[in-house]
């Protein structure tokens, strides 16, 4: 955020910071929207900061109990333990910093209060506790020992709360003018978990335990430089298959408000559009996405077996395009595994029909030897990575190719 020259963090009186470097999510992200509070500049303070203001300048804070920031900073991690282990480890600095240069020992002796030689925990927490009984005056030590907490001001502010945890906190974020554009304290919790987002893993659900076994190991192999940065789902801890599930994990990840970069694909099949149009992908957080497998060149026609006839008691055998409606995982194999001896293609079945989309849901005829004759192809993909230049993986780099731009 833009700097002002009267923001600052205070707890009771006690000045804990001031922000020149502007004030960052991590301590916005303390208060919420409701603790916006907006007052006017007294001359004392002005004065004290040595403006020279007009009484009365629109002021805006942040202003919350001392137990309820606390919480927010808890649930966010920064914890009373965290915090005071943190002002610990500034000791050390601390002690460097009396070692090159100590106003104290120089101008009031040793035993002045201002010195930070041998400076412990305990006694900067004494210091905070006077300091919150007498005014918010701070000794020098305690004041160096803050100054030291450089861009960790909500840390700060932690430990601060572990000493005077019933003290009111307050956020003076400047003139009100010119804060007029901030969108309050969740815009800074929004902006942390979209930069959160960005450094985990993309997370790839998907509608069952055999397109995992599929898309896993393909990316493996296409993307080796990737793979740490995305995850497909372990079906170990979604066991339910199928469209359905898959949207309402979805959703449930929607209300759980999770931080990660989640992308659902769902089968380019009848069900999986059905399953799409009831989820209404536009409507879900900006790091959620919906997709289906893309369009195929090779299903645009494509034998079928339709039901069974009088003229024909096994179904009659059309081609038809099946994008949309029959396309599973299998489809993605790549045409030297879909290709017949025969040159023929495995016909896809007819099965259900589903209402809401008004057509039918297909599945293609030789699922299972499909899925073993592709671990065979992948196994030899693995121990001769020369073999992929003779190998058909046009369909899955398709589909890794709309999960990796899902969120340009």
């Amino acid at each position: 955020m833009e700097f002002m020259d009267l923001s600052g963090l205070y707890v009771g009186d006690i000045r804990v910071c001031s922000f020149h470097e502007g004030i960052g999510n991590r301590v916005l992200s303390a208060f919420t929207n409701d603790m916006d509070a907006h007052r006017e500049l007294s001359a004392e303070e002005a004065a004290s900061f040595g403006h020279r203001l007009p009484r009365g300048l629109p002021m805006r804070d942040l202003v919350g109990a001392g137990p309820v920031v606390a919480d927010r900073l808890d649930a966010m991690g920064t914890t009373q333990r965290v915090a005071m282990a943190f002002m610990e480890g500034l000791l050390e600095p601390l002690e460097k910093f009396h070692d090159l240069i100590c106003p104290a020992c120089r101008l009031n002796g040793d035993e002045s209060r201002a010195c930070t030689r041998g400076y412990s925990l305990e006694a900067w927490v004494r210091d905070i506790q006077d300091a919150v009984g007498g005014a918010g005056r701070l000794s020098e030590a305690a004041y160096l020992l803050m100054t030291y907490a450089v861009e960790e001001e909500h840390v700060l502010l932690r430990a601060v709360l572990s000493v005077a945890p019933a003290a009111t906190v307050r956020l003076a974020l400047g003139t009100a003018e010119g804060w007029q554009t901030f969108a309050g304290a969740s815009a800074a919790v929004d902006q942390l978990r979209l930069e959160a987002s960005q450094c985990t893993p993309l997370v790839v659900l998907t509608e069952g335990r055999s397109d995992v076994a599929v898309l896993e190991p393909s990316f493996a192999l296409l993307y080796p430089h990737l793979k740490d940065l995305v995850r497909f789902m372990d079906f170990t801890y979604r066991p339910a298959g199928g469209a359905g599930p898959l949207a309402s994990t979805l959703r449930t990840f929607a209300a759980a408000g999770i931080a990660n970069r989640v992308v659902g694909l769902f089968d380019n099949d009848t069900a999986g559009c059905d399953a799409l149009r009831a989820l209404r992908p536009d409507t879900l957080p900006a790091n959620l996405r919906a997709l289906r497998y893309p369009d195929l060149e090779l299903a645009r026609r494509y034998p079928t077996i339709g039901p069974p006839t009088c003229d024909a008691l096994e179904g009659r055998q059309e081609h038809a395009d099946i994008n949309g409606a029959a396309c599973s995982i299998e489809l993605y194999l790549g045409r030297d595994l879909l290709v017949q001896e025969d040159g023929s293609l495995p016909p896809v079945q007819w099965r259900s029909f589903v209402p809401g989309m008004n057509r039918y849901q297909g599945e293609i005829t030789n699922k299972t030897a499909l899925q073993s004759a592709f671990q065979t192809k992948v196994r030899t993909a693995t121990d001769f990575p020369s073999a992929m230049a003779t190998q058909d993986w046009s369909g899955l780099q398709a589909i890794f190719a709309g999960v990796l731009t899902a969120f340009h």
